[in-house]
């Protein structure tokens, strides 16, 4: 079960965390090193990639970027997309005394319920400090960390880990035991950082951050998780990583950051408190990730970010020895779309930073007081193709779910001013290149109170969004607000709403949409309306913090709709219905917004 499922009547422990073993009541031992048959290798230095020997000499691509999974279950892209090992190779443990053996169960992404049966493992090795076993790791490994506080650790590029051979990073004892407090040894901005990393587990720390919502801590790291790909540098993407049931929070900038990366899971986290910016921040063009069963709570601006930003992306692939006679940045679609077709040729797709992401599935997640400074609970910019569902969003300060193509300079000649009547619009390639397109979003619950912010929203370039079985009330402005890049082919139905707004567009480029946010809506929906039809309506908040973690406030609002509401039950659209709802009941029937009937 996940850290949203223990929402349920009885209170119980998430599966990331469940699967936290205690230690083994065995005898421990002292190991001094490694084995006669093994030699303790220093950390390879981490060095630019060197310029070609002559005009026409580029480094070797890596291997194209394996086909993406794609599903509306995110169950399925996880069994397909990162299959983990049943069995370790060897137990690398952190901290001492050193036992002779630990007690752990296996890893079971998508388990729901109790973890498998825990077996007892004889330790390999030992090592005291975090930064030692990383260095020592190899794919297959299971490192486990003793109860204690730590420095960080960066993790690169292991040459034996792949599909079934994963480095996995666990934190031993009760949730919150294991604190990480400081930067890793590599770089003062990261706690842990993963660079050009994959194939690895991180599962189970306190990453601990010294700031607090708008007041940064100096010298402290920006970040408890780094993940980043350094394609300039590199030619690569960091991928198949998976941050399990984390708790990241109080840092400087974010509590999860990645760049020029693919294939992440980020599951049953929370991250907190964020001293500027957001609980967590995908960039630069990374692509295929699942997000879900996590909890986003008081960062100071958005909640999860998905800023693809295609400015940056495009710096960062100029960098690369490939690119050098490329012609310098100019900020139009020409020379943008020249580079990538470039760089495709070369590095395949999704094989480089491209300023979109494709193939997300964020649900389950629950968004909760962020945005005093700004930012959406969900904020999305440049990310495609993807699923959006059974999120819940309340008591933000700014937006709900947002999406947009960050004011990029490519697009800036297609969106202003913008098209005014539908024919000029004669397709997509008369609209934005790097906005939100073909997004589906259903089944999610966002309450507002916040003037001058939409509780959904189709901005620059975000157009193709299908809305089904969503609850967006916002009683100080728009529930939905769609632009004129926005509008085409917009695709709504069986939504609660509050109003609507179109940003000003002339009313003929509304032929452009397949069905307006009006269209089988239940409109003029405020928040006093809605609580009439849930179980508990509040703003009590989501989680509260205790001791060195964490737990699910017992005050807190439950969403679910009575099971007497005419208005939310029985009134979606059965096609477009999630199997589950937030907490990971089955769905019975038709209803709206991210969770099932309670009593």
């Amino acid at each position: 079960m996940s850290v949203i499922q223990r929402a349920r009547g009885c209170v119980r422990i998430a599966s990331a965390l469940a699967a936290v073993a205690a230690l083994a009541c065995s005898p421990t031992i002292q190991v001094a090193g490694p084995p006669p048959d093994e030699t303790a290798q220093p950390p390879a230095p981490q060095k630019k990639m060197p310029a070609p020997a002559g005009p026409h000499a580029t480094p070797e691509p890596p291997a194209p970027v394996e086909p993406f999974v794609r599903t509306r279950d995110s169950d399925e892209w996880v069994s397909q997309t990162l299959k983990l090992q049943r069995r370790y190779e060897r137990v690398l443990v952190v901290g001492a005394p050193a036992p002779a053996a630990i007690r752990v169960a296996a890893l079971d992404l998508n388990a729901r319920d109790a973890a498998a049966e825990p077996q007892d493992l004889p330790v390999t090795r030992a090592f005291a400090t975090l930064q030692e076993a990383a260095n020592a790791a190899r794919g297959g490994d299971l490192v486990a960390v003793l109860p204690g506080t730590y420095a960080g650790f960066s993790i690169g590029d292991k040459p034996s880990a792949g599909q079934e051979k994963y480095v996995h990073f666990k934190a031993m004892g009760s949730p919150g035991e294991v604190v990480i407090d400081r930067a890793c040894p590599a770089d003062p901005s990261w706690m842990i950082y993963l660079k050009t990393a994959h194939h690895v587990v991180i599962e189970g720390f306190n990453l601990a951050g010294s700031s607090e919502p708008g007041k940064q801590s100096a010298g402290s790291p920006r970040a408890g998780i780094m993940v980043d790909g350094a394609f300039g540098e590199t030619g690569r993407l960091a991928h198949h990583i998976a941050i399990v049931g984390n708790f990241s929070h109080h840092h400087r900038m974010w509590g999860f950051h990645s760049t020029d990366s693919h294939t992440v899971l980020l599951q049953d986290n929370l991250f907190a408190l964020s001293a500027r910016e957001h609980g967590a921040y995908v960039s630069d063009g990374s692509d295929n990730y699942v997000v879900r069963r996590n909890v986003f709570f008081g960062n100071n601006a958005g909640g999860f970010q998905a800023n693809l930003d295609p400015e940056a992306s495009l710096e960062e692939v100029m960098k690369h020895p490939s690119f050098r006679g490329y012609p310098s940045m100019q900020p139009t679609r020409a020379w943008a779309a020249g580079l990538m077709k470039l760089a495709a040729d070369r590095f395949g797709e999704h094989g480089f930073p491209d300023g979109r992401g494709v193939n997300f599935i964020i649900e389950q997640n629950v968004m909760n007081g962020n945005g005093r400074v700004g930012g959406g609970a969900i904020n999305l910019a440049g990310v495609s193709d993807s699923l959006i569902q059974n999120n819940l969003v309340y008591g933000n300060l700014a937006s709900g779910i947002a999406q947009w193509d960050n004011a990029n300079p490519f697009d800036r000649a297609y969106v202003e001013p913008g098209p005014r009547s539908p024919e000029q619009v004669s397709g997509p390639d008369a609209l934005p290149l790097w906005g939100c397109r073909n997004n589906l979003i259903r089944n999610n619950t966002v309450i507002m109170n916040t003037s001058g912010r939409a509780a959904l929203q189709c901005g620059n370039g975000s157009w193709g969004c299908r809305l089904r079985n969503n609850i967006f009330v916002n009683d100080a402005a728009s529930s939905i607000e769609v632009l004129s890049t926005g509008i085409y082919r917009f695709d709504a139905g069986h939504n609660v709403v509050t109003q609507v707004s179109y940003g000003g567009m002339p009313d003929g480029l509304k032929r452009l949409a397949a069905a307006l946010p009006e269209t089988r809506a239940i409109t003029g929906i405020t928040r006093a309306r809605l609580a009439a039809e849930v179980v508990r309506a509040s703003e009590e908040p989501w989680v509260v913090l205790e001791g060195s973690w964490w737990k699910l406030n017992p005050n807190r609002p439950d969403f679910r709709p009575k099971r007497s509401s005419k208005m939310l039950l029985g009134q979606g659209d059965a096609r477009e219905m999630p199997a589950r709802d937030l907490l990971g009941n089955k769905r019975a029937g038709a209803e709206l917004g991210a969770l099932s009937p309670g009593d």
